[in-house]
């Protein structure tokens, strides 16, 4: 009896063996190639760095430090697998080795993730690159800081190897999901999340990061670079996809930091300031913060002018009088300063 996981691997291996073949999949796997690894046969075995692969049998699970990029990689073969991306791959589709076909079939897959086959098989080039360029580092538009290829370079080697182009509207890349935030901590971060949940209580849309948690997304990666000792994001994701103890150290030194970590994710007064801008921005009072806080007050200072007049009861003597509009005016004299120069108490420290 087949079990169902392996029914869905079947089928979705199916799916895309259907399509391995066609000629514009076939192009679009000569574009990856001509930015991660070569046209040669070689490219298979490549590892980061270029030393070539002595086995196929599976990914090699090695990380390598490779000086010209300043980064630990576990990247191999022909499209350059991480090792946490390709045994996503091999689970998804039942590979066994790492072949020439498996590695093929995982571009496939990872092509077909994106949501960039139709575009690929109707000869859409620059839309599918838009779609796969958080995939492939070396994709023109990827936000990883790593070295590209030019769009007519890859629209060169798409022709070379027999590509066909729709005749349609050039296509501009996808926007940048957060165009605050610095793009390769755009990417990361859901995996970071994933692997420590507490990070939703400041980032509560995974990746869909508030324009005033740009400062904790930040920090959050800093810390973890720390605890790592990693020389990057990528390096970050790296280790705590394949090392157990790598999230248990990124956990600790985020406990460690919790504090910090909230109060710039919350983005402090800087953080309500821009709320309340936006609001008012929009015309939209009933979603300023400020707003709701005044009409919360207001009856207050209604309530206390009114006992000081003597509107209820006895008048107040001239000395306390003075003394509670003194005390007012420098209430709402400290509130002002606080709300356009922030301030810091000793128990936000503790």
């Amino acid at each position: 009896m087949v079990a169902e996981g392996e029914k869905v691997s079947n089928k979705l291996r199916d799916e895309l063996q259907a399509v391995i073949n066609n000629q514009n999949l076939q192009a679009f796997f000569r574009v990856l190639r001509a930015g991660e690894s070569s046209q040669t046969d070689d490219a298979y075995r490549t590892q980061v760095g270029g030393k070539l692969l002595s086995s196929l049998t599976d990914h090699p699970r090695e990380r390598v430090y490779t000086p010209s990029l300043k980064l630990w990689s576990t990247a191999a073969g022909a499209y350059q697998f991480l090792q946490g991306t390709w045994d996503e791959c091999a689970k998804a589709l039942g590979l066994t080795d790492f072949g020439k076909e498996s590695q093929d079939l995982a571009a496939a897959f990872l092509i077909r993730r994106r949501g960039a086959v139709p575009h690929v098989l109707a000869g859409r080039l620059q839309a599918a690159i838009a779609k796969c360029a958080k995939e492939w580092a070396s994709l023109p538009g990827s936000p990883y800081g790593q070295p590209v290829r030019t769009m007519s370079q890859a629209k060169a080697t798409y022709e070379e190897y027999g590509g066909t182009n729709e005749a349609i509207p050039s296509i501009k890349p996808e926007e940048p999901m957060l165009p605050l935030i610095p793009a390769i901590i755009s990417a990361f971060l859901p995996k970071l999340i994933e692997a420590v949940p507490k990070l939703t209580e400041i980032f509560p849309g995974g990746s869909e990061v508030a324009q005033r948690n740009v400062k904790a997304a930040t920090l959050v990666f800093d810390i973890a670079k720390e605890a790592l000792h990693a020389t990057n994001e990528q390096d970050v994701v790296e280790q705590i996809r394949t090392s157990p103890e790598a999230v248990a150290a990124v956990q600790k030194a985020i406990e460690d930091n919790w504090f910090s970590l909230k109060e710039s994710g919350s983005g402090g007064i800087d953080g309500a300031r821009k709320a309340d801008g936006l609001a008012a921005a929009r015309g939209d009072l009933l979603q300023s913060p400020s707003f709701w806080i005044a009409m919360a007050l207001l009856p207050l200072v209604y309530m206390i002018a009114g006992t000081v007049a003597g509107f209820w009861g006895a008048p107040f003597s001239e000395d306390v009088r003075s003394a509670i509009a003194n005390g007012l005016v420098g209430m709402i004299i400290g509130s002002l300063a606080g709300y356009y120069f922030g301030q810091m108490t000793s128990r936000n420290r503790t």
